[in-house]
């Protein structure tokens, strides 16, 4: 009895901790499993076939969590690409038992061959685990679910070789050759703050669209209502209560049991980081709440907004989704991934109305509840504000990193008039919006529409590359397929009118 009352107690307390960086702390429990798993399948690899890559790194104080929204994600993608391969690399913080309870099949035979056995993967290493995913000829997917920190994610709690980014392993640029382009590839860091630097620089390294989180990463998990909430208590109304089956995240006839990972998710909390890595004073200042995506790439194939709109049919919300879902419905999880549910149900319908409202007139918005004014400004290749750290020898430190505005001096006060500065323009997630709903229109074979967008300065609809000045906030931009894009006044315009 006492070890069952420990295990619940293990897992409440995960419950809280969302998926950041945490202090290595050593494990006399964990086992060097070999932890290569197919899911829904033999335990076979085939190097040739087109593949699902899902990573379950550092699980440190997180227990079962992120192996479960890994597993959960992993049965969206069985019900969706019944034809395809779905291969989870884990952390040596898994065992066996614990991932095959998940409905996965631990890879036995050497499926990688000269110079990779499964013993090198039985910890991950960012060199050891690019070499093993460069033999995969069509990756179609990758999902990371763990630890992550502004810089990179995180493969392990401890060791040499944990941090998996655009610079780490040096050669992590060999996998650009290996997605497959033709089923609109992409990229999620499912973590803390991997949208800082990690995913816009993977980005531009693989030419896939990335995404990732601009705050902290909690767990969400389904409860009796059929709704996603944090799965902390508080967070949700205190009548609900967790259902033994998911009923609405796989489509009809099927129901897994939450008890092997079907109910849990992952996604950004809707306020600013205060955590390992934040400035212990301010925290980050400014958020974003959802995983943003980023696509620093030549894409005249419109390879960014397609892996987006795919990036959708994965995700596990309420309804679920594939290429011939209506478009109604896709706004409904549109709506699901934007706007976060709290005990107060209200807040929910209140984000949902703005965001359509948004989406509509191009009014200002941002989903974020706390500090909605310090929402993060971004477009598909960085974001408008700056993100600082204090640097000893060139590297950063943690509990000193914060965003600040644009034109915040060097060297001021992170928190001073120029450096912490309110938000009026909040076009970000109308444009990520609109870009998820172009992306579905183009994978059901839709013709890419002409651009327009309407001008609330003109006051009526412009043609696509026409810049305008707002009177908003005096700044410039660009009318594009994904909503107004900022500018300098002169890129990419064609018509121009200033103030």
């Amino acid at each position: 009895m006492w070890k069952a009352s420990s295990l619940l107690f293990a897992v409440a307390l995960a419950a809280l901790t969302p998926g950041c960086a945490a202090d290595a702390a050593p494990d006399d429990d964990v086992t060097d499993d070999d932890l290569v798993a197919t899911f829904n399948q033999r335990g076979n690899i085939d190097l040739t076939r087109t593949t699902r890559v899902l990573l379950v790194g550092d699980s440190d104080q997180l227990g079962e969590l992120p192996l479960h929204a890994a597993t959960a994600r992993a049965r969206r993608y069985a019900r969706l690409y019944p034809d395809q391969q779905i291969v989870l690399f884990i952390t040596k913080d898994v065992t066996d038992r614990t991932v095959t309870a998940t409905g996965s099949a631990i890879v036995r035979d050497e499926p990688f061959g000269d110079g990779i056995l499964l013993s090198d993967l039985s910890r991950l290493s960012n060199d050891k685990l690019i070499q093993a995913l460069d033999r995969f000829k069509r990756i179609a997917s990758v999902d990371f679910f763990g630890h992550s920190s502004p810089f990179g994610v995180l493969l392990e709690a401890s060791g040499d070789g944990r941090v998996l980014s655009a610079s780490l392993p040096g050669n992590a640029n060999i996998l650009k050759d290996n997605f497959a382009r033709d089923v609109a590839p992409y990229v999620t860091l499912n973590g803390c703050n991997g949208a800082v630097e990690a995913a816009p620089q993977l980005s531009k390294l693989w030419a896939v669209p990335v995404s990732g989180a601009l705050t902290a990463s909690n767990f969400q998990e389904l409860k009796s209502d059929n709704h996603f909430y944090v799965n902390d208590d508080g967070y949700f109304p205190p009548t609900l209560t967790r259902p033994a089956t998911n009923t609405v995240s796989f489509g009809a006839g099927e129901a897994p049991r939450c008890s092997g990972g079907a109910c849990i998710r992952m996604k950004p909390q809707d306020a600013p980081y205060w955590g390992v890595w934040s400035n212990q004073d301010l925290g980050m200042q400014y958020g974003l709440g959802y995983y943003k995506f980023f696509c620093d790439f030549p894409d005249a194939d419109k390879t960014c907004v397609k892996g987006m709109a795919a990036s959708m049919y994965a995700f596990v919300g309420e309804k679920a989704l594939d290429r011939t879902s209506s478009e109604a419905d896709f706004k409904e999880v549109l709506a699901d991934f934007f706007c976060t549910r709290s005990k107060d149900p209200a807040w929910f319908t209140q984000c949902k109305a703005g965001l359509e409202n948004a989406v509509a007139t191009n009014a200002a918005f941002s989903p974020m509840r706390t500090r909605n004014d310090y929402s993060l400004e971004c477009d598909f290749q960085k974001c408008e504000q700056q993100f600082r750290c204090t640097k000893v020898n060139g590297v950063p430190q943690k509990k000193t990193c914060t965003w600040v505005a644009a034109g915040c001096p060097e060297g001021a006060a992170p928190n001073s008039a120029k450096c912490f500065v309110k938000n009026a323009t909040k076009q970000t997630t109308t444009r990520e919006y609109n870009a998820y709903l172009e992306g579905h229109r183009l994978l059901q074979g839709a013709s890419a529409p002409a651009v327009s967008c309407f001008s609330s300065t003109l006051q009526r609809t412009v043609a696509g590359n026409t810049c305008v000045e707002s009177r908003r906030d005096n700044k410039w931009y660009r009318c594009d397929a994904q909503g107004w894009l900022p500018t300098d006044g002169n890129a990419g315009c064609g018509q121009k009118f200033p103030l």
